[in-house]
């Protein structure tokens, strides 16, 4: 270790080129890292606050609510906590701000209700909980909610926790409300029915309808997987740059090198103990530009509107950091590969 700092340190122009490339993945690395939590988050989150176990929709509606209807009394005793759910997407402006947005039709004590922060819970028709999505967009408590495809209005009356839904902000309404907007989801027909039930794969259900475990119902949003594994292959992508580059580099560095290894050989010291310098100028300097990487997307998180669907985990932030100081430390094998195959007596001359 002593003797690759000190190499570091004589030779800081070379090296900083090599921390400057590893300062630009890693910071590249960490925002895609960000932005794949903050969209993942934006599909799921509503969903994650039910806690449920697992949903029923009718068979033929391709695991969509809204494309589901069926009659919510062919579940009404089959399962041991559950809740109506209908679904409408409608487009929504307060006069100044216009939002495409879902409206959820719940009953008054419904688990799929998050947690409120301001204002009270609907009590009457066409009056509307907002997540707080919506009130970062310009939504205020007791805004009147024009609807493009009705007469009808909506009021504001509270606004609940975050509950994006799909990457759409939710209002949440009593049935009447969204029945008015469609007449097909009356009192007795629902489009999802959402469970709370261990035991929910025991329970036996009409032939017409299917109960999906919850997980399995968000990797089918639209989108969701697409997203997802788009921005994973980015990732992955950039960690195999990452190891070539350093690999490049450091082998270059190397091949300038050979007589000086081949002067420490002969004065003995051993393949062994040169890979270890290797590897350990290769720890500094991917630790060194792994640390800055992340200190900037500190800094930059600080900075983006809030409208940027980008979210930063503690320890999603340490793995990818440790993954990229791993994959550098694999890229410096060709540099100690051809450290093994110097020979002292050609390269003394």
């Amino acid at each position: 270790m002593f003797l690759a700092w000190n190499e570091i340190k004589r030779n800081k122009l070379k090296f900083s080129l090599i921390i400057g490339v590893l300062v630009m993945i890693s910071y590249l690395l960490f925002l895609l890292s960000g932005l794949a939590s903050g969209l993942m988050n934006m599909n799921r989150e509503g969903i994650d606050k039910w806690q449920a176990d697992a949903i029923v929709l009718n068979k033929d509606a391709n695991q969509t609510v809204e494309q589901s209807l069926f009659n919510k009394e062919d579940v009404s005793n089959s399962l041991k906590k559950q809740t109506t759910l209908k679904q409408s997407g409608v487009i929504i402006s307060n006069g100044t701000h216009e939002e495409n947005a879902l409206l959820f039709g719940v009953t008054d004590k419904s688990f799929l209700v998050p947690k409120m922060i301001e204002g009270k819970k609907f009590h009457k028709d066409n009056e509307v909980i907002a997540d707080e999505s919506l009130k970062d967009k310009g939504f205020k408590l007791g805004d009147k909610l024009s609807l493009s495809q009705s007469d009808e209005k909506l009021k504001i009356v509270g606004f609940s926790e975050s509950a994006k839904y799909n990457a759409s902000p939710v209002l949440f309404s009593n049935n009447n409300t969204i029945q008015k907007l469609n007449p097909s989801l009356s009192s007795d027909k629902t489009n999802a029915v959402v469970v709370k039930d261990a035991n929910w794969q025991k329970k036996s259900l009409p032939n017409n309808l299917e109960a999906i475990k919850i997980e399995n119902f968000i990797k089918n949003l639209p989108g969701y997987q697409a997203q997802n594994l788009t921005l994973n292959f980015m990732i992955i992508f950039l960690l195999v740059i990452s190891a070539t580059v350093i690999g490049i580099f450091l082998y270059v560095i190397t091949l300038q090198k050979t007589n000086l290894f081949g002067v420490l050989k002969a004065q003995g010291f051993t393949n062994g103990y040169l890979a270890k310098v290797v590897l350990s100028q290769t720890f500094i300097i991917a630790l060194i530009g792994t640390l800055i990487g992340l200190i900037l997307t500190i800094i930059t998180s600080a900075f983006l509107p809030s409208v940027v669907p980008i979210k930063f985990s503690i320890v999603t932030l340490t793995i990818y950091g440790v993954v990229l100081i791993a994959v550098s430390l694999i890229g410096s094998l060709f540099s100690i590969l051809t450290i093994r195959k110097v020979d002292p007596l050609k390269a003394i001359g």
